[in-house]
C-alpha cells in the first residue's frame, strides 16, 4: 500500500500505518490503492479509472478532431510523465477506442534560468531525448532562451549535437534572459513572467510547426493552487480560461488541459503502477522558503488543507469552473502584449482600479523643488543639465510608462517592478509599437470616423 502526498512527493508507507483490510471498490478484490478517504482501487480497477477519465476529457470537449497535430508541451514532471503515458497507451493498437490526433512532443530546456552549466543542461536533454525516442513520437527539444528572440525560427535538427550547437549560439540570449528575470524585484514577478516566456515561446512554436492546438498537463491540484494565486495577484478576470478544459486567449493556437480532473496525487500513483520515472528539474522556487514567492504559498497552503480536507482541491476547483467574465474578446487590439489576456483594464471611474491609477498619479507628481521636465514646465526646471542628458528629449524606445497601458492589470504589477525594460523580447516591443502607431493614426482621423450606433 502507498500513497502520494500534494506536492508529488512520494512517501511509502508500512502496512501498519494503513487499513490493511482494505477491498477495491470495483471488483472487490484487495486494494493496493486510496485515492481518496472512500475511494480504493486495485491495480487493474485504478489503471481502467485513470484512462477511462483522461479519454472522457476529450469526448467532452469534442475539441481534438482525427488526424489534428498537437504539440504537447512536457516537463518531465510527475504530470506530463504521465500525459506522455496515457497518449502512448490509446493510440497503441492494444487500445479499444484509438486517440486519433497526431502528437508532437517538445521540451523546453529552463537549464538558463537558474544558471545551469552546459553539461548539466546537456544530462538533462539527453535523458528526455531517450524517454521520446522511446515513445515513437516526433519530438523536439528547445531552449528556453530562444523566446529573446524577434522571430523563432524553426530548426528540424532534434539531434542532441544540434541542440548542442544551438546552446553555443544562443549564449547572448541566456545571458539577456537571465537580465530581463533579474531586473524583477520579487520571485513572485519572476515566476509570472517565466510562465508568460514560456506560453509564448510554446505559441511560436506551434505556429512555425502549422499547429493549432497545444497540450499541457495542469492537474486539478496545479488548477486550483492557481486559482487563488492568480486572484491574489490581480488576474481574476482571467480564470475562467486557466481554469477550463480549453484555453483560447491565443486566436491562432488553443491550449487544452487532459488532465484536469485528475489530482497531482492520481498522476504520481499512475507513474509508480506503471514503473514511470519523472524527470524532475529545479525552479525559482526549489530550496526556497514558504512565503518566498505568491505561488509557492498557495501550493503550500492547498496542500496543507487537503491533507486535513480531502474535498478542499475539488471544492476549489470546482468553484473555479463556475466563474466567468464578460470580457469582450472581439475587439482586435483589447489584448495585453505581455500574456494575450483580454485587457481587464477598462473599468468605470468608480472601480478600485481606478483609484489605484489616481493614487500613483499623484504620487508621481514632483514635490516643491524638485525638478522637472522641460516639455511640460519649461528650461528652468528641466530634468537635465544642459548637456543634452534630458530623459525626454533623448528618450529612445519604450519605457515602462508606454507599455502599462497595453498591458492587463496583472502583466502591470511585474512591468512596474522592472528595473529597465530594455531586456524585454523583441517581438513584444514590436507589438507594442504597432498598437501605439494605430492609436495614435486612430486618434488623427477619428473626426472623419463613423461612429457604430
Amino acid at each position: 500500500m502507498c500513497s502520494i502526498q500534494e506536492d508529488d512527493q512520494f512517501r511509502l508507507e508500512s502496512k501498519s500505518e494503513l487499513n490493511t483490510g482494505r477491498v477495491c471498490m470495483k471488483c472487490q478484490n484487495l486494494a493496493v490503492v486510496v485515492i481518496r478517504v472512500n475511494d480504493a482501487f486495485c491495480r487493474e480497477c485504478f489503471l481502467k479509472y485513470c484512462t477511462h477519465k483522461f479519454r472522457s476529457a476529450f469526448g467532452k470537449s469534442k475539441l481534438i478532431r482525427d488526424g489534428d497535430a498537437v504539440l504537447v508541451a512536457v516537463s518531465g514532471g510527475q504530470a506530463t510523465t504521465a500525459l506522455v503515458h496515457l497518449i502512448q497507451e490509446g493510440l497503441s493498437c492494444r487500445a479499444q477506442k484509438k486517440l486519433r490526433f497526431n502528437p508532437t512532443l517538445v521540451y523546453i530546456d529552463e537549464g538558463a534560468v537558474i544558471n545551469e552549466s552546459r553539461e548539466e543542461r546537456l544530462k538533462v536533454c539527453s535523458k528526455m531525448a531517450a524517454l521520446f525516442k522511446a515513445t515513437s513520437f516526433p519530438f523536439h527539444i528547445i531552449p528556453f532562451e530562444k523566446v529573446m528572440k524577434e522571430s523563432l525560427r524553426y530548426d528540424s535538427d532534434s539531434s542532441l549535437a544540434g541542440y548542442m550547437e544551438s546552446l553555443t549560439l544562443e549564449n547572448s540570449l541566456a545571458n539577456q534572459l537571465r537580465d530581463l528575470l533579474d531586473s524583477t524585484s520579487s520571485l513572485t514577478a519572476k515566476e509570472n513572467l517565466q510562465s508568460i516566456l514560456r506560453r509564448r515561446l510554446l505559441i511560436s512554436l506551434a505556429e512555425k510547426l502549422s499547429i493549432s492546438k497545444v497540450m499541457t498537463g495542469e492537474t486539478s491540484t496545479h488548477l486550483a493552487s492557481q486559482l487563488l494565486s492568480s486572484i491574489s495577484q490581480g488576474r481574476g478576470k482571467h480564470v475562467s480560461d486557466e481554469m477550463s478544459f480549453s484555453d483560447g486567449r491565443n486566436q491562432a493556437v488553443m491550449f487544452v488541459r487532459p488532465l484536469r480532473e485528475f489530482s497531482s496525487k492520481e498522476t504520481a500513483l499512475y507513474n509508480r503502477m506503471m514503473s514511470l520515472e519523472p524527470c524532475i528539474q529545479p525552479t525559482l522556487t526549489t530550496k526556497t522558503g514558504l512565503g518566498s514567492s505568491i505561488d509557492r504559498l498557495t501550493q503550500s497552503f492547498v496542500a496543507t488543507l487537503q491533507a486535513g480536507f480531502p474535498s478542499t482541491v475539488s471544492t476549489i476547483f470546482r468553484t473555479g469552473e463556475k466563474l466567468s467574465s464578460e470580457l469582450d474578446k472581439n475587439k482586435e487590439d483589447d489584448f495585453c502584449i505581455m500574456c494575450q489576456s483580454v485587457l481587464d483594464t477598462d473599468t468605470p471611474e468608480s472601480s478600485a482600479l481606478s483609484a489605484t491609477l489616481f493614487s500613483q498619479k499623484l504620487s508621481s507628481v514632483a514635490v516643491p523643488g524638485e525638478k522637472m521636465c522641460k516639455e511640460t514646465s519649461g528650461e528652468e526646471n528641466c530634468c537635465g543639465e544642459g548637456d543634452g542628458s534630458c530623459k525626454s528629449t533623448n528618450k529612445t524606445g519604450l519605457d515602462k510608462e508606454d507599455l502599462l497601458p497595453l498591458s492587463c492589470y496583472g502583466c502591470r504589477l511585474i512591468l512596474r517592478e522592472m528595473s529597465s525594460t530594455t531586456c524585454i523580447p523583441g517581438n513584444i516591443i514590436q507589438e507594442a509599437e504597432k498598437r501605439i502607431r494605430r492609436s495614435a493614426m486612430k486618434s488623427s482621423i477619428q473626426g472623419y470616423l463613423l461612429e457604430d450606433e
